[in-house]
């Protein structure tokens, strides 16, 4: 039962953590002078990618997950998946709106 509370709680957190690196207002400044920030977002990309790959191993495999009686943690998990592919190409697609500026 902790499993599966962590597993939500890690989940939906990174979701979270997502959606502040959108909707905060960083410049391109921020992300071309502000090292830390810029180790922040790629670490973010990076635990992105491994949490999908979890949801996707989940979906696939026989696991600890599909072992459990609960299909619940079988549509959470492609809920999840296709969330973290918007996710994943939200916050990958910070810096492009700065090159798209009118001259």
């Amino acid at each position: 039962m902790l499993l599966i509370f962590i597993y939500y709680f890690l989940s939906i957190a990174t979701l979270c953590a997502c959606y502040y690196f959108r909707r905060s207002r960083f410049t391109e400044k921020d992300y071309k002078y502000n090292k830390p920030l810029r180790w922040k977002r790629r670490i973010l990309i990076i635990w992105i990618y491994f949490f999908g790959g979890i949801q996707g191993s989940i979906c696939a495999k026989k696991n600890y997950f599909r072992d459990v009686d609960n299909d619940f943690i079988i549509g959470s998990a492609l809920f999840f998946l296709f969330a973290y592919i918007v996710a994943v190409c939200w916050v990958e697609d910070i810096i492009h709106p700065f090159n798209n500026k009118k001259k």
